[in-house]
């Protein structure tokens, strides 16, 4: 009997360390959660924020010439390595110059002889005109000098013309480069007989360069289209493969009209290009600076989400998390600008998303503004 009162009594006792156990467990369990804390920033007043805009250029060269010849004969040789850098008036060819060196030298002859026959022609004149005036001459005498006179001087001038013209020729004979830059590969190899307009080759100008690229008339309206504003006042920036470019350039061209095809407006920066690293109809990313986009908000971007309804944040409202849908237009620096859904002073966190959600109670651990206080 009293084995049995023994055992029932360890039972007792056992039961109830069982039990109290599981109510520690239970409390533990069913403990109240600690709420998150978050970081937030604090919409400022709307000002006059910078803006870079990126977009998609093409370069291109901003001269290129085919070099034709001017006359006719032989290439008799080759002056210039394909694919090299030529200066403007640099010798690219020289063509056989046997037949024009001989109508040169003929046409220096020809105007020594009108000049010699001018002057007969003038002294002549001035004779017959002096016994003209004292009645020792007839008149036919005297129109006959004249027009001899006259006649002379008319030959002076065409031998003239035709020394220059046989000049000019025998200069086309030394096919020079019209421009500076970068020449393309030869069209006729020497040995070969050319007329006047027979292409030898292009020269491409690649200092500076073109970047032409197009606008969404979107960002013309909301930034550019600004009175005071000019094209050469935005700076330009260019990213090839991800890296920056080290010279600077300017925008000097954007256009007044939208293209309704692809309603944008086409612009163009200029980019100097002194060792020709930058290449035409290559792709690259150009940025505009110097461009503010007037009286706007902004956030930072680590503060703006995306879900499959688009772009919002979350706020913090009378200590809750509040979801709210924005729209964003540009970027500035490491912030968002922020077309509509906030205002001064409302409060946007920019931490710990994956432990809020919207209606959540948080706590507030720190409050920064544009300037990081």
């Amino acid at each position: 009997m009293k084995s049995i009162s023994k055992i029932i009594v360890l039972t007792i006792m056992a039961a109830a360390v069982v039990a109290y156990a599981a109510g520690k467990s239970h409390k533990k369990i069913f403990r109240k959660p600690q709420m998150p804390a978050v970081d937030v920033y604090r919409v400022g007043n709307p000002s006059d924020i910078p803006v870079m805009l990126k977009y998609t250029a093409r370069l291109k060269s901003i001269g290129d010439v085919e070099v034709t010849a001017r006359i006719a004969g032989t290439l008799i040789k080759k002056f210039y390595t394909e694919g090299a850098f030529v200066k403007k008036g640099d010798l690219l060819y020289r063509i056989e110059p046997d037949t024009y060196k001989a109508r040169l030298e003929k046409a220096r002859a020809d105007l020594q002889n009108a000049l010699a026959s001018l002057k007969k022609a003038k002294k002549d004149w001035q004779r017959v005109s002096i016994l003209y005036k004292h009645n020792n001459a007839s008149q036919k005498t005297m129109d006959s000098a004249s027009a001899a006179y006259e006649i002379a001087k008319a030959n002076v001038e065409g031998a003239r013309a035709n020394l220059k013209i046989a000049t000019i020729n025998y200069n086309y004979t030394y096919v020079r480069a019209p421009i500076s830059g970068i020449t393309g590969m030869k069209s006729v190899d020497v040995g070969n007989l050319v007329i006047n307009g027979t292409k030898l080759l292009r020269i491409t100008k690649m200092n500076p360069i073109y970047a032409e690229f197009s606008i969404p008339d979107t960002d013309v309206i909301r930034y550019i289209k600004d009175k005071s504003l000019k094209p050469s006042k935005i700076a330009a920036v260019l990213e090839i493969n991800g890296k920056k470019y080290g010279e600077q350039g300017y925008v000097n061209f954007i256009d007044e009209l939208i293209d309704r095809r692809t309603s944008s407006v086409k612009a163009r920066a200029v980019f100097p290009n002194p060792v020709n690293y930058l290449m035409p109809g290559e792709f690259v990313r150009i940025k505009l600076e110097g461009v503010y986009r007037k009286n706007a908000i902004v956030i930072p971007q680590r503060a703006v989400l995306q879900n499959p309804m688009g772009t919002m944040v979350f706020m913090v409202d009378k200590g809750k998390v509040q979801a709210r849908p924005i729209k964003i237009g540009g970027t500035s620096g490491h912030y968002f600008v922020v077309e509509n859904g906030l205002k001064k002073g409302e409060l946007v966190i920019v931490d710990n998303f994956f432990r809020v959600r919207p209606g959540m109670p948080v706590k507030i651990d720190k409050i920064i503004d544009a300037k990081g206080r």
